[in-house]
């Protein structure tokens, strides 16, 4: 990933990737898109992106989303189930 990073910034090009690990989409990438079932939910910056809020829509899981090295890292706590 880190080679990619490189890559891109030094040849000032846009590269296109799925991420299904929220923590190394925040970790490699600029902008970030999160689907759900093919609808963007959010897209922006990773700390305007991930957010607990936006992790409980699309995965229905209840996380904690703490800021780390100036990037959001996200620790999944417990599915979310319906009543």
């Amino acid at each position: 990933m880190n080679i990619i990073r490189n890559v891109v910034r030094k040849r000032e090009i846009t590269a296109l990737m799925a991420l299904h690990d929220l923590n190394l989409a925040s970790a490699f990438s600029d902008r970030i898109i999160m689907m759900k079932k093919g609808k963007i939910v959010a897209a922006g910056d990773p700390a305007s992106v991930i957010t607990a809020e936006n992790i409980a829509s699309v995965y229905r899981v209840n996380a904690v989303v703490r800021n780390f090295s100036d990037r959001p890292m996200i620790m999944p706590l417990q599915q979310i189930r319906d009543a």
